[in-house]
């Protein structure tokens, strides 16, 4: 109640203006814990509601039937078919689409204890067993036609009724039993079990309760109960009696009926159905007005509905008395009086010709029982019926006062734009006694002050732009991010115990202050939020207004600050907005109530029994698709699921089942095999992965209801992607083996050509070898004889004949050093043209001649060149011959001979000397290397050296090589 105190200075346009501002609040509206049902000492227009029609996704407004199966579906009977509900979206099962669904008018659901799902139909009854629906009729022993009853016992056993047969199916089957047939008026219909013993029984007509033989209540319709046809019953968990009538929704609880008020749509609606779910709400099926559901409502929201001058809330404050203040912008002032509260100083303050001015920026109430209101254009006291008012006239640092707070002494701390002010007031004064001024001249962080606070310690706490001032005897000390704090915008203060300090910032969440130093936040998700007022409700949580809505958080008396939680539209807030620049924008008030200021009215909450949904959400999956193919059956149904090669997309769709607030369910997915971590979704409720390696998959997903309870253990799918022939183990086998061989190739023929370079090299120091015994050598061993000979003549005085053996000895020298040099050239280069083959054996042949033998040579067949190694190797044959001829044989004659076949080339060197055995150990002898070297030049050249000889018979040599071209 409130009372209304007239006052001189009051004109009656004053009056009239001042009513707008008055609001008298109904007594606080207490609500239970999530885990429990509804609230039984909640009115019931107070719940919180949500109703779906064929507008929504309903197939048909008639609701018969409601179940919700153990997977945490919702299922609903309707007269268009049966209906499956997960919070978002109605997916339809009718008899179109459901062969083996009997009709589309869905009577009755029952949902047996091993899981499966009974559906009674205008037609005869179904069951629902691992998504597969199917009919039952004569052949499986159940009465066909119209279902009127189905039930299931305490013992388990299923009943189906029609108007002229019943079965009940147990553990041998379907058998029939007798058909109760059409009940009369006075029968019961309708038994419901509540707390204690209590047993509710209703017919058509009447509902009794009993414990034991004692009658505790019965209530009959058009009487007690609205309508004239009982049509269903519930009993909640929390022992009150639901009854649905063809007139609309009863509560029986404590002895009392409740009925909703006749505006309420659920009212005048005729219930065909009940359910409680496992989360505590209550749905309602009724004949013409779709679905609907109860909850108990977290916030209750004020507003000029509900009598306020304005929506626009920007302060509230709670006064000596317990009146509730709250200052609007634009609206002026309204005085809320909560029922049960003594009778006080409560008034209407929101005219201008009493008010500086409606928009209210501040309020501070002394214990004296005066109210100090801050606006734009001054401050302005409430004492009883006075009004006083203060402006920077009478000594304000600014007219803009942003923040007030009133200290044990009952002195007034004033926050303005322009510097902090601090009014002390003798008892019963109009004017202060005492007046000071803080600026940034005298130490304050900025002019511009807004929220303060007395932390348990006795210092004052004094937010500013320019972060966070603190007054302690009389001494100002500044904070700003270099000290720890988060931003040096500070919005929000809350003293905490031991000299403790929460302080709130805009868009840098909330800092710590523990007594000596700032404690960093470790979330953050929290750093970046703006954060307008915080409260503590004695309960550790803390409670925020922020630019998100109102959110709560579990805190002890450390910075830790864990579960939390934000609200919004979907929780019942008409906003997330929450008034900003006002202080107090947000107040506990002595009956430990929490009030908030926002655009959109006032919010308050009963934190002692505020709802909070502890029931992890069951996770299901709705839909797996391989390449956009449905496989989610196959998934269910095979042990392995085996996924064949060359698909590429894949894309689960699953949903969290909670009906409290379904869109503020959150989920988090992991493909095992594939991702190293859980993939945060938000609310979104597919995922997808495409061109996956093959290999075994499992796909979780983890699900949290509206206030942040996870179900950790969620579920899972697994999968096998197989792979191409190309991506199996023996096919990589393979590859390493045929790589293993083509290394092993790889060597070998390195080792090939390394052996063939050692040939070459090997080939060419013989060949060398060859060269220097063929010409140097043989030059050196003529050279010395000749030297010989001319000592042996010096030595006998003969200068004549010595002279001419030295131009021997000269000519010699010549000719060594001409064979040197041609040994060299073809080192280094091919010969030329004009030194062919023939060529040279002529020359060779002429010394020979030179040297007193009678020598001669002779060519025959074409001539063709052939490759310088070929004619080299051929001529150092003939030189080695001719060079063995001269100086072992003793010849008188010698000739060489050279032939041109088409295939073949011959060199033979014959001479008539003494000639010698040709066995092996003649030549080949130690220190002697002609002939070896001979057999090698032919060899290197493909060809075969024949060496005949005989003792007296002279000596033949001759080569056989094959005759290819130049440039072959």
């Amino acid at each position: 109640m409130i009372d209304t105190h007239t006052n001189p200075a009051f004109t009656n346009r004053g009056l009239r203006r001042g009513s707008r501002g008055l609001f008298v609040l109904a007594a606080c509206v207490a609500v239970a814990v999530r885990c429990s049902a509804l609230e039984p000492t909640t009115p019931l227009a107070d719940y919180g509601r949500q109703s779906w029609a064929m507008e929504n996704g309903l197939p048909q407004n008639s609701v018969h039937a409601l179940v919700q199966t153990r997977d945490g579906f919702l299922w609903l009977g309707t007269e268009a078919g049966l209906v499956r509900f997960d919070g978002v979206a109605f997916v339809v099962f009718d008899h179109s689409t459901t062969p083996g669904l009997p009709s589309g008018d869905i009577r009755f659901l029952v949902e047996t204890q091993d899981g499966t799902l009974w559906v009674g139909t205008a037609e005869g009854l179904a069951r629902r067993r691992e998504d597969e629906i199917a009919r039952l009729g004569a052949k499986d022993h159940v009465p066909e036609g119209a279902i009127t009853a189905l039930k299931e016992s305490s013992n388990g056993r299923l009943r189906v009724e029609t108007q002229d047969e019943a079965a009940e199916l147990g553990g041998q089957g379907w058998s029939s039993v007798t058909a109760q047939g059409s009940l009369a008026k006075d029968e019961v219909v309708f038994q419901a079990s509540l707390s204690n013993g209590v047993v509710a029984s209703a017919t058509r007509s009447t509902v009794t309760v009993r414990r034991g033989d004692t009658r505790l209540a019965q209530m009959a319709v058009g009487r007690e109960i609205p309508g004239t046809k009982i049509q269903a019953l519930l009993a909640d968990r929390e022992g009150s009696l639901w009854i649905g009538t063809n007139h609309g929704l009863a509560r029986w609880s404590n002895g009392k009926v409740q009925i909703l008020t006749a505006t309420d749509v659920l009212a005048g609606a005729s219930v065909l159905s009940l359910l409680e779910d496992r989360e505590g709400d209550l749905w309602v099926g009724t004949e013409t007005d779709g679905l609907q559901v109860l909850r108990d409502a977290r916030f209750h929201n004020i507003g000029t509905r509900e009598g306020l001058s304005s929506d626009l809330t920007s302060t509230v404050v709670e006064d000596s008395t317990g009146a509730m203040w709250v200052g609007t912008n634009g609206g002026g002032l309204n005085a809320i009086r909560l029922e049960g509260k003594a009778p006080g100083a409560a008034g209407t303050y929101a005219v201008r010709d009493v008010l500086l001015s409606d928009v209210i920026l501040s309020l501070a109430a002394t214990k004296n029982g005066a109210l100090w209101v801050g606006t734009p254009d001054g401050l302005n006291r409430i004492r009883g019926s006075a009004v006083d008012s203060f402006t920077s006239a009478d000594g304000l640092p600014d007219d803009f006062i942003r923040s007030l707070l009133v200290d044990a002494d009952d002195s007034l701390w004033i926050g303005t734009r322009r510097g902090l002010a601090h009014w002390t007031f003798p008892h019963g004064a109009r004017e202060p006694a005492q007046k000071e001024i803080y600026t940034q001249a005298n130490g304050l962080g900025s002019d511009l002050v807004g929220a303060m606070a007395r932390d348990s310690n006795g210092n004052l706490w004094i937010a500013t732009l320019a972060g966070l001032s603190r007054l302690k005897a009389g001494k100002i000390t500044n904070f700003t991010t270099a000290n720890g704090l988060s931003s040096d915008v500070v919005t929000a203060l809350l003293p905490r115990a031991h000299g403790a300090l929460v302080v709130g910032t805009q868009d840098h969440g909330w800092d710590w202050w523990d007594g000596s130093k700032f404690v960093e936040l470790n979330s953050l998700a929290l750093s970046r939020i703006s954060v307008h007022a915080i409260l503590d409700d004695m309960g550790n949580h803390l409670w925020f207004a922020t630019a998100h809505g109102i959110a709560r958080c579990d805190a002890t008396a450390t910075a830790e600050c864990t579960h939390w939680i934000e609200f919004g539209p979907a929780d019942g807030l008409r906003s997330r907005e929450t008034a900003t620049n006002s202080h107090p924008s947000a107040w506990r008030s002595r009956d430990g109530h929490l009030w908030f200021a926002t655009p959109r009215g006032l919010v308050e909450i009963d934190p002692a029994h505020f709802p909070v949904n502890d029931v992890p959400p069951p996770v299901v999956m709705e839909r797996f698709a391989v390449d956009d193919v449905d496989a989610l059956r196959a998934a269910r149904t095979e042990a392995a699921l085996k996924v064949k090669a060359g698909h590429n997309h894949f894309q689960f769709e699953y949903a969290g089942l909670s009906f409290v607030t379904p869109q503020k369910v959150r989920y988090r997915y992991m493909l095992d095999g594939f991702d190293h971590g859980w993939t945060d979704a938000g609310a979104r409720r597919i995922a997808y992965y495409t061109n996956i390696p093959p290999g075994q998959y499992t796909f979780r997903v983890q699900a949290s209801n509206n206030d942040g309870v996870w179900n950790t253990a969620g579920t899972a799918l697994t999968f096998e992607l197989e792979p191409h022939f190309y991506q199996t183990f023996w096919f990589y086998v393979l590859l390493v083996l045929a790589a293993g061989g083509l290394v092993v190739l790889m060597l070998k023929r390195r080792l090939m050509v390394a052996e063939g370079e050692f040939k070459a090299v090997l080939g060419e120091r013989n060949r060398i070898a060859r060269e220097i015994h063929d010409t140097l050598a043989q030059g050196y061993v003529g050279i010395s004889v000749q030297l010989e000979v001319l000592a042996e003549l010096l030595r006998h005085n003969k200068v004549e004949a010595a002279s001419k053996q030295l131009d021997t000895t000269r000519t010699h020298v010549r000719e060594g050093l001409a064979e040197a040099r041609q040994s060299i050239w073809a080192l280094r280069s091919q010969d030329t043209g004009e030194n062919t083959l023939p060529v040279h054996l002529q020359r060779v042949t002429e010394r020979a001649n030179r040297k007193g033998l009678a020598a001669k040579f002779n060519v025959y067949g074409a001539y063709r060149p052939l490759p310088p190694g070929t004619e080299r190797e051929i001529l150092r044959v003939a030189q080695e011959a001719i060079h063995n001829a001269e100086k072992h044989a003793a010849a008188n004659n010698l000739s060489v001979r050279l032939e041109y076949s088409p295939n073949e080339i011959a060199m033979e060197v014959r001479d008539d000397g003494r000639g010698f055995k040709t066995g092996a150990e003649n030549l080949s002898q130690p220190g002697h290397y002609g002939f070896t070297g001979m057999k090698e030049r032919a060899a290197a050249i493909g060809g075969m050296l024949e060496v005949t000889s005989e003792p007296g018979a002279g000596t033949s040599v001759r080569l056989h090589a094959p005759a290819r071209r130049e440039s072959e």
